[in-house]
Formats: C-alpha cells, structure tokens, sequence
C-alpha cells in the first residue's frame, strides 16, 4: 500500500524528475529479482503517465523479458499499451498471448473448436494480437493454426468475420509462416474459399534485384537470400526520448563525447528493412543518417516503413560493406548488428568500418555469441533432414512446424521462444542462414586489439543481468574490461547469454599512438 501511495505521489507531479524516479525504482525492484513489485510500479506509473516514453519503454521491457508477469486485472491496460503507435508489439505480444489463452488447453477437441472460435470473434485482446504482431507464442500458434483449419474445412469460416480478417492480416504479418496440409492447400482453389485463402497465402513480392556486380559467393547467397525474404519483418518499433548522441557516449566516455558533433554522421551498416535505422534516426534528431544493404527488397521495405511512420532524412543506399568507402564519408558513428558474422570475412568487414570512422569516432557492434549460438545448433538437430534442400515457403513452413512439433526436446523449444521464429523470413534467418560466422570474447578482443579500437561498454539484456554482473565483477562498473567478462562467463556458463552487443571506439590521439588500424590487419 505504501508503495502504491508513492506512486501516486509522484505521479501527481507530472515532472521529468517524478517519471525518472518512478522508472529508476521499476528497474531497481527488476534488478533485485522482485519483478511482481516492478510490474506493480510500472502499471501505476503507466497509469498516470501513459504518454511517456520512459515509462512505456520500460513496462515494455518488462513484458518482454518477463512475459508470464501480465496479470488479469492488466487487460485494458496491456490492450492499451498494445496499440500505442510508439510501442513495437512484436515485444510484448508473447505476454500478450499467455493471458488470452489463460486458462485454454493448448489442444482443443473438434467439438469445442466452433465455441473458442466464438470466443476469439467476440474477444477483443485476441484480434488485436492478431492483427498487431506475429504470433510470439508456440501454444498460441498451434491452437490457432487449428482453429483456421476447422473454419476452412469446416466452411463455417464465413461466421466469423472479425476472426477470419484478423488471421488474413496475422498471414500478411508472418509471411505465411503457419503449417497447412495438402487437405486444406486443396480448398484454397475452391472459388467459395477465396476470402479465407489470404489467411493462409498473403501476397508475396518477388525479388527486385540481381546481386551487386563484383561480389564474393557468400554475399551474393546472402544477397538472394535477403531479396526473397526481406529481414527483419517489423511495423513499428519503441521510441525512446530524443537525445544527442554526445549526450549518450558521455555515459561511457566523456572525453570522447566531447569530441564528437552534435550533428553527427551516422552510418546503418546492413540495415536489412530499416528498423535500427529508423530507431537511430528517431533516437538522433539532429544527426545525418546513412542506411546500406546489398538488397534492394530490404531497402524497399525500409522506405516504406519509415514513411509509413514519419520517419525522414535517412539516406538509404544499396552498396556492399566492403564498398562503403565508395561513400566518400567519414562517420562519427557506426551502427553493425546482426552482420560480422554473415560475411565471408568477418573481421575484414569490420576493419572496412573502422576505415570510414572518423578519428574520434565510436561503433556500436551486435554480433552472434559462439555460446549461445550452440543452443540453436542444437534445436537443427531436428530438421537435419530438411536442411540443404532448396528454400521455398514450403520448407521453412516445415522447418517451422518440426521445432514446434518437437514439446519435448528442450532445445527445439527454446528456438521456438526466440523473436526471429513466428516469421518466414525470421526462421530463414534463424535457422538456414547460408552463412554464419560466430565470436567468442577472445575473438572480439582480439580484433578490437588488431583495429586500434577501444571497448566502451558491453550491454546485458535486463536490469536483473547488470545486477548480477555488478556483484560477480564489482571493479568493472563500466562494464568494458574484457579480460573480466571472459572470467564471468567461465564462471556462469548458461548465465546471461544472448548476442554479443558492445560499443567501442578511438580517439585521434589513440590512432596516432597505435598507428592506423589498417596498418595492423594486414
């Protein structure tokens, strides 16, 4: 009660300093494993300041990482929460799900199908989720799927106008993803099944692009890999408050920060459909954003995802990483997520990037971690038959459908919870990536050694994972002390892991001491 009460209290003051403290208090509780604690302040808070993107941030943080937390009593609230313009849905939709369904077997006899499609007709939460984001949630998927299949075979389907339009629009959102049999396939030719097809079969567009001139075996498989299946599939993303990216690098280096433009130029390096680009570009008001990918699907989705949500000024161009001193630019900043690791070599493309970073520059690098990525290597253990067969919607459906059939293999599952499955081209991505190249800490230390690059700061997923390093490695507060991060994670195995994600950089002082970087990769 009397955390209730200090909730309102600040609250009642509508200023900056009540919603900081509110959101340090959230992530404090978070931190100390108290989470039905942090939800209760992060739902009050949402209550009072339902338009602020500090508290919406971190509620939808919450509801991702900790998705079985939504309580019953929240419905209006997440609903609310769902449909916010600045909340990306994909998120949260997993804890979304888990309410919806509360108290729903995940297997439903046929006699009971035509009273739970009664109840998703007339259930608001549901349609929204479906018309919101891809499925997030194995059970989900699998009673949904089933459902479809009796409205299609049934031919009942007519019945349930908000339901059926709802799944239309799920079909477009995953790619077609959800597993269908040659009996239901047959109905789609059917004239009278021509309004439920679409939620089987969304549209697809073909590819638009021949590989770029010129380049290497491994980025033209890529290349046609990404024109087919742009990645990765989003609407909409969480929007942060605006910020100077001086204001930012401040926290880890103020030296560097104070080198740094405010206008800075900003470099996206492989920004498949857009998504980190628009967050930067919304994040940076002031900088001048550049995008590059090698396909031009992904560049396309990108444009039109941006103008659909207001974003402007992003510069998006096709051109290959190992051609991005065709610029003719020098950034202050360099975005690279999710794409060292799919180059024929990695650290020759990162040392391309630090070509074009300016002498005071900083990099923020995401790429796979050796470790965690044996996880998913474990999970292809049951589509090992079906890999290295030619790649059409039919085989990731039934690559998708094999990991969700195998409940009892712990590894499959886990590869199920991850955010790239409920989509085609996430489960292309995720699972039968042509090529995937993964580092280990010593790696990345020794490259960052080899490119005259400093670590600045390794971010951890969640409150409760900062915490646990900071009392594991109290002497390492900035979190940027590899030699200590290696310790940590010997002495944590199965703690904390996910995608390598770090900041790092360099001062004109520092190339001048250490000599050009590309002096020292050669």
């Amino acid at each position: 009660m009397a955390m209730q009460t200090d909730v309102q209290s600040l609250a009642a003051r509508h200023d900056p300093a009540a919603v900081d403290q509110l959101r340090r208090q959230v992530r404090e509780l978070w931190a100390a494993g108290n989470l039905s604690a942090a939800y209760a302040v992060a739902w009050d808070a949402f209550a009072q300041h339902g338009d602020d993107r500090k508290i919406k941030w971190v509620l939808t943080e919450l509801l991702r990482w900790a998705p079985a937390g939504l309580e019953a009593e929240r419905r209006a609230a997440y609903l609310k929460l769902l449909i916010d313009p600045e909340v990306e849905p994909d998120m949260i939709n997993s804890a979304g799900w888990r309410l919806a369904l509360e108290g729903q077997s995940e297997t439903v006899a046929d006699a009971a199908l035509p009273a739970f499609a009664a109840h998703c007709e007339s259930d608001e939460l549901a349609l929204e989720l479906l018309r919101q984001a891809p499925v997030g949630l194995a059970a989900a998927e699998r009673l949904l799927t089933h459902v479809r299949r009796w409205l299609l075979l049934s031919g009942r389907w007519q019945e349930f106008p908000a339901l059926v339009l709802a799944l239309k629009t799920q079909a477009g959102l995953n790619g077609g993803a959800w597993t269908f049999s040659e009996e239901e396939r047959a109905q789609f030719a059917d004239p009278e099944n021509a309004g439920m097809a679409a939620a089987y079969l969304p549209p697809r567009p073909e590819p638009d692009a021949a590989p770029i001139p010129g380049a290497d075996p491994v980025t033209r498989a890529v290349t046609a890999q990404y024109e087919g299946y742009p990645y990765p599939v989003w609407t909409r993303f969480t929007r942060r408050e605006p910020q100077r990216l001086t204001d930012m690098v401040h926290k880890m280096d103020p030296v560097l920060a104070a080198r740094l433009p405010v206008a800075a130029n900003i470099l996206v390096a492989g920004c498949g459909t857009g998504r980190q680009a628009a967050a930067v570009a919304a994040a940076f008001p002031d900088a001048i954003v550049t995008a590059i990918d090698v396909s031009q699907a992904s560049l396309n989705y990108a444009k039109r995802a941006c103008a659909r949500l207001g974003i402007g000024g992003i510069r998006f161009e096709r051109l290959d990483l190992h051609d991005v001193a065709a610029l003719g630019q020098r950034f202050d900043c360099i975005y690279c997520s999710g794409v060292l690791h799919h180059l024929p070599d990695p650290e020759r493309g990162w040392k391309h990037l630090v070509d074009v970073l300016a002498p005071d520059g900083v990099m923020s690098i995401m790429v796979y971690n050796l470790i965690a990525r044996l996880r998913v290597r474990g999970g292809r253990g049951v589509i090992a038959d079906l890999m290295g067969k030619p790649i059409d919607d039919d085989l990731l459906r039934r690559v998708r459908a094999r990991i969700l059939e195998r409940t009892d293999h712990p590894l499959a599952q886990h590869t199920a919870r991850s955010r790239d499955f409920p989509t085609l081209a996430g489960a292309y991505d995720l699972l039968l990536h042509r090529h995937e190249d993964p580092f280990d800490l010593p790696r990345i230390a020794r490259a960052l050694d080899a490119l005259g690059l400093r670590l600045l700061h390794f971010e951890l997923l969640t409150p409760a994972a900062e915490a646990r390093y900071a009392a594991a490695v109290p002497d390492d507060p900035e979190r940027r002390d590899i030699k200590k991060w290696m310790r940590y994670e010997r002495e944590h195995p199965g703690l904390d892991l996910g995608n390598y994600v770090f900041w790092c950089g360099r001062t004109a002082d520092e190339v001048v001491a250490k000599g050009p970087a590309c002096t020292r990769t050669q």
